[in-house]
């Protein structure tokens, strides 16, 4: 009687903790008063092909794309601090492929891709500087192709 009292307990006290590792990335950012957090939903983002988007092309990726996510501090090592762990926490937890980095001078951009069967499902660029720091995070089920044609398009459209 007493393991079972003993195995229920264990199994409660993970099943609490597991309901904490799901709270998301934008949750917890967001509770950072000097983090600037954007949510973009998947409604809105269907609304953007009717939008000029600076002259960038974006009507093929907008039908594919499921949320858009930004966050960026300024000067605050702490919440700088936060975002990185995030982004490293985030990239340990699925199989993330850095797709690209650039550094220059103190700025360092790194782009990273998720993909199942061939189709990107999470795409991140974290931008990490002296002084400031940000993450793109867009979500959705979409191809290499696709990007290739909103840059292609990007050129073209002035």
């Amino acid at each position: 009687m007493k393991t079972r009292i003993l195995l229920m307990t264990i199994l409660s006290l993970c099943s609490m903790l597991g309901l904490k590792a799901q709270e998301n990335m934008f949750d917890r950012l967001s509770n950072h008063d000097d983090i600037t957090t954007v949510y973009i939903s998947k409604s809105l983002l269907k609304l953007m092909p009717d939008i000029d988007a600076g002259g960038t092309d974006i009507k093929g990726l907008a039908g594919k794309l499921d949320q858009m996510e930004i966050y960026s501090c300024d000067k605050n090592k702490d919440a700088m601090k936060m975002m990185k762990q995030e982004v490293a926490s985030l990239v340990k937890t699925k199989q993330y492929e850095i797709l690209m980095k650039v550094k220059e001078k103190s700025n360092n951009v790194t782009f990273y891709s998720h993909k199942e069967n061939e189709r990107i499902k999470d795409l991140v660029m974290f931008v990490d500087d002296t002084d400031n720091c940000t993450i793109i995070r867009i979500q959705g089920n979409f191809t290499t192709e696709d990007i290739q044609k909103v840059v292609d398009g990007s050129g073209k459209k002035k």
